[in-house]
């Protein structure tokens, strides 16, 4: 049954491999309880079961390899037809801190905000090397020293 923490594992591994950033780091976003929760209200129990299985079926069969494991997620998880689109829904959540909808027609898709922390956490201010705006500012003059460089 999905409605219980008992993806919370699967849900934070794979999350990691979608989004590229370490189980720790997503972990500092303070956001993995409420995006699970999005997950579940946001998805059929029976797309979310599956996309689980499949999820944890694909990192205990690569384990070790990560070649296989990304072209595993790429070809069981990622195309629009699996799961209701759920892996790319999780990776832009992550990213954006949004739910989207209809993401297999960009004529259609359409996004809402989880809520107000999402918008601060979302990994594309990370990935940007930068901070939302209206919020985690860098401090009074900091705008006078070079940006941080953090090497991949």
């Amino acid at each position: 049954m999905n409605d219980s923490k008992t993806h919370v594992p699967t849900f934070l591994a794979i999350s990691a491999w979608l989004t590229g950033f370490e189980q720790v780091e997503l972990q500092g976003t303070g956001m993995v309880d409420t995006y699970y929760q999005t997950v579940i209200a946001k998805n059929s129990a029976a797309d979310v079961d599956y996309f689980f299985a499949e999820a944890a079926a694909i990192l205990a069969e690569t384990a070790g390899d990560e070649a296989q494991t990304l072209a595993q997620i790429k070809s069981r998880l990622i195309p629009d037809s699996c799961y209701n689109s759920l892996a790319k829904n999780i990776i832009l959540m992550w990213y954006t801190g949004e739910w989207y909808t209809q993401t297999d027609d960009p004529s259609t898709i359409s996004s809402s905000q989880i809520n107000g922390e999402s918008y601060v956490q979302g990994l594309m201010w990370t990935a940007a090397e930068t901070h939302p705006p209206g919020a985690k500012q860098p401090g009074y003059g900091s705008w006078a020293e070079p940006p941080i460089r953090i090497p991949a």
